[in-house]
């Protein structure tokens, strides 16, 4: 009877992960590529690594095969992260998988090229999925989030505005879990952001902000709304100048994405920020 308790607890746990509860208190941890410091970037081992490490969600890119299979590649082309050559739509997936990633140094590793299916499948039940530049990909990707029954527990986003968001995919946008990408910088605002507010419940808004704090807007109302924020820490340019690498001069470069509230940090540096967050009891463990 104990054994059925705890394994009906266990698979209840299991049950929770999903975007819609994520507590609001807390700050979620994105891994930019998977934990590309320890894996080559955009593979499965980068997503294992990376939730491992104590990460939320793992950011991945798409691309497209010439047989029309999703996969994971950030780059236009496979030469840098790959021993290939050329553009993966020129490629099958048989072909695609022949190929060896690379690791951090350039260096062909014995690990290929993994599918979006595969990475789901990898995925499912440990960590959020953030699909980046798979914007026109998104009717087919619906159907394989929906057969692993993950439709809160991947998280769509683009650029576009609401009324390019409805017509591309006014069919599946209430079934998909969506945040649209803000620029600051480029002097997009509260415009883009009553767009969507005015028509769709968006999970949060992610804002680049350029080398400056110049363009920063205030986050407050946003958050006490319940939007989630998301500012990336990868480079200055979209951090207003507080990038991961700050944080070797400064560990406590984080906490500016509290003050300014900040509920989603997309970091490549994330043993760094797990360890900043549980000091500030403001990490959550999935």
């Amino acid at each position: 009877m104990l054994l059925c308790i705890v394994f009906s607890a266990n698979a209840q746990n299991k049950k929770k992960l999903s975007l819609k509860n994520f507590p609001q208190d807390k700050v979620m941890v994105v891994a930019h590529r998977g934990d590309w410091r320890e894996a080559p970037e955009n593979s499965i081992w980068a997503i294992k690594k990376a939730y491992e490490a104590g990460a939320n969600m793992v950011e991945i890119d798409l691309a497209m095969t010439k047989d029309s299979v999703l996969i994971l590649l950030h780059d236009r082309t496979l030469d840098r992260t790959t021993n290939g050559k050329g553009s993966p739509i020129d490629y099958t997936l048989a072909e695609i998988k022949k190929l060896y990633l690379k690791n951090g140094h350039g260096c062909p590793t014995k690990m290929r090229i993994p599918t979006l299916e595969e990475a789901l499948q990898t995925a499912k039940g440990k960590v959020f999925l953030n699909l980046d530049k798979g914007f026109k990909y998104f009717d087919l990707v619906y159907p394989l989030v929906k057969k692993y029954a993950m439709e809160d527990q991947v998280l769509y986003k683009g650029e576009a505005t609401y009324e390019q968001f409805n017509e591309k995919y006014g069919n599946i946008k209430d079934k998909i879990c969506y945040m649209p990408i803000i620029r600051l910088e480029k002097g997009q605002g509260w415009d883009m952001i009553k767009g969507f507010e005015d028509h769709y419940p968006v999970y949060g808004f992610e804002f680049t902000l350029g080398e400056t704090e110049e363009h920063l807007i205030d986050f407050s109302p946003l958050r006490k709304k319940g939007y989630r924020v998301w500012v990336n820490s990868l480079w200055d340019e979209l951090s207003g100048g507080h990038s991961d690498d700050k944080f070797l001069e400064d560990p406590n470069v984080y906490q500016w994405f509290i003050e300014k509230k900040v509920n989603i940090i997309q970091t490549d540096r994330i043993k760094e920020l797990v360890a900043f967050l549980k000091s500030k009891k403001l990490h959550y463990k999935q």
